[in-house]
């Protein structure tokens, strides 16, 4: 049986992400805030402030009036801003990739935006249900004040609803929210495995296997550290965050076998979900960004400029990236970790990220100029040996493709005006590359 802070887990991770997660927590608020409000009305406060109020407010015809134009009004507010969102989903799905739509379903903004409008509706509502003009005396005046002004906030919130939206359809902007999510999350796996030399070595130890198909999103660490620290136990996951999993494959090693009690315990720990977020692992930010290069390059969307950026903004990460080991860790006990997650190496990496770029943008010279200072960019900082021979790898495979695809004489030498760059390189971040052979064949 499941353990319910397993289950809390799961649900929350799936429930927080969704577009209704905090309209529904906002809606609730506006709900507690009109029974605060009715239950105030009949405090002697409210009846001395009363009399302060514009006498419209106190009118039960009026009353009635103004909050009829507010619902009607929010409403039709609330279904421009749901049609808005789906022409921004949809459009982004056909122009950048279905990828980035779980980060745009969960922009902050519109959420709060969505719970305003129908808290908003929902407050007006019960107390418009109030309101009986055979009895004035009992007309809601200060929750009326309080309804204009939330009124007044609705309008500005379309404003800055405007604004967001305008901002989500712009590619840049969906650019620059991947690289900062991503880049985030670096520099947190950074900062923990600063004081890991490696991790050990579990090739020995006790294999759990997974238990059903899916993509391994999250482990909710709190539960298994709970069980590696009562245990005393060291783990290894056997797979990257992203990774397909198919029932029997290997999960989690653990220095020592476990009871049947523990093993139920660990594999219900894990969640296995399909939504990837640029904030939770700098690889998917770097595959998102990866993919609007490739659908900027094809013919129907024709935008090389938007896949120079994309690649420039990878250039940083891979940069970023030199030196830092391929894992990270959790579970941390007095600063030591007992649990340890495997990365995407280099070579790896290049091969989702910057392959396909390189494959779908071999006839355009500019993009592979750009993908061979991308490479150059990678070897500034610090990397390790095995990341420089992942890099010089992919350096020569973007050689050979230009070599292959690229035919003028004038884009050739371009080409190895970017490789002679990449040849200033010194010591083993050297490439050791070849120039293209130019042909200039011209008419005399």
């Amino acid at each position: 049986m499941p353990a319910p802070s397993n289950t809390l887990f799961r649900q929350f991770k799936r429930v927080s992400e969704s577009i209704a997660f905090y309209p529904a927590l906002i809606t609730a608020f506006y709900a507690f805030l009109a029974a605060a409000m009715l239950a105030f009305e009949s405090t002697s406060m409210a009846t001395s402030l009363r009399a302060h109020l514009p006498a419209g407010l106190t009118d039960p015809d009026n009353g009635r009036e103004i909050l009829g134009t507010l619902i009607t009004s929010i409403v039709s507010l609330t279904v421009f801003s749901f049609s808005m969102v789906m022409v921004v989903l949809n459009g982004a799905a056909a122009r950048l990739t279905p990828r980035v739509l779980p980060g745009l379903i969960s922009d902050m903004r519109n959420r709060v935006i969505l719970g305003i409008y129908l808290g908003s509706t929902l407050y007006y509502l019960l107390l418009i249900s109030t309101i009986n003009k055979n009895e004035p005396a009992n007309v809601p005046s200060t929750g009326l004040l309080l309804a204009l002004v939330m009124g007044i906030l609705s309008l500005a919130m379309f404003v800055v609803f405007i604004r967001s939206v305008s901002q989500s359809i712009q590619v840049d902007w969906v650019l620059s929210q991947l690289y900062r999510g991503a880049y985030a999350n670096l520099e947190k796996r950074k900062q923990r495995v600063a004081r890991i030399d490696s991790v050990p070595d579990s090739g020995q130890w006790w294999c759990l296997s997974a238990s059903r198909p899916g993509y391994l999103r999250a482990v909710n660490e709190r539960r298994l550290g709970k069980l590696l620290h009562k245990r005393g136990l060291l783990a290894v996951i056997q797979v990257e965050p992203g990774f397909f999993l198919v029932e029997g494959h290997p999960l989690i090693r653990f220095s020592e076998p476990l009871s049947d009690e523990d093993r139920a315990a660990a594999t219900d720990c894990f969640d296995f979900h399909s939504n990837e977020f640029a904030s939770a692992n700098v690889s998917y930010g770097m595959r998102q960004i990866a993919e609007i290069a490739v659908k900027a390059i094809s013919p129907a969307i024709n935008d090389p400029g938007t896949a120079m950026r994309a690649i420039n903004l990878i250039s940083v990460l891979l940069q970023r990236i030199g030196g830092v080991p391929p894992f990270d860790v959790g579970c941390l006990e007095q600063g030591r970790p007992r649990l340890f997650y495997p990365q995407l190496p280099m070579q790896r990496l290049l091969e989702t990220v910057i392959a396909p770029i390189r494959v779908y943008a071999s006839h355009d010279p500019l993009v592979i100029i750009t993908l061979l200072q991308c490479m150059k960019n990678a070897l500034h900082d610090s990397p390790s040996d095995d990341q420089i021979e992942a890099i010089h790898s992919e350096i020569h495979a973007l050689r050979d493709q230009a070599d292959s695809d690229v035919k003028s004489w004038r884009d050739r030498q371009a080409v190895n005006d970017a490789i002679d760059r990449l040849m200033k390189l010194e010591g083993r971040k050297h490439p050791q590359v070849k120039r293209l052979p130019v042909e200039r064949n011209r008419p005399d």
